[in-house]
């Protein structure tokens, strides 16, 4: 199954009653987390069993292996896109508290001008 499909599966999770906005955030990072390392895992598990089945590589040629600069750009947008779903709670969040700071100084800039006229 491709990752886009656990996304499509996994969607929006319901808030669990008594549980901080901070526990939320950790628990979908967590999830994330899992998700990807079960996807991990299962491709992980599917190549051992092919290699054992076609004959294998020796052991001592993955610790060996030397990406090129194509493998190293692939891995590094790998990487980002994990880190990207990880943390995207934290940054949901973050910008949830930005939209909220900035409405409330816009409220009180608003608050502020009308006491002025008001003087």
């Amino acid at each position: 199954m491709a990752d886009k499909d656990i996304g499509a599966i996994a969607g929006k999770r319901r808030a669990i009653p008594g549980v901080s906005e901070g526990e939320e955030r950790l628990l979908a990072m967590v999830t994330a987390l899992t998700g990807e390392l079960a996807i991990t895992r299962e491709r992980l598990d599917t190549l051992e069993r092919l290699l054992e089945s076609n004959g294998g590589i020796a052991p001592a040629a993955v610790e060996t292996f030397v990406a090129n600069e194509e493998q190293i750009a692939e891995r590094s947008r790998l990487r980002q896109r994990i880190i990207s779903k990880v943390f995207r709670p934290l940054r949901e969040s973050a910008e949830r508290d930005l939209a909220k700071a900035r409405k409330a100084a816009a409220g009180n800039t608003e608050t502020e001008s009308q006491e002025q006229v008001n003087q």
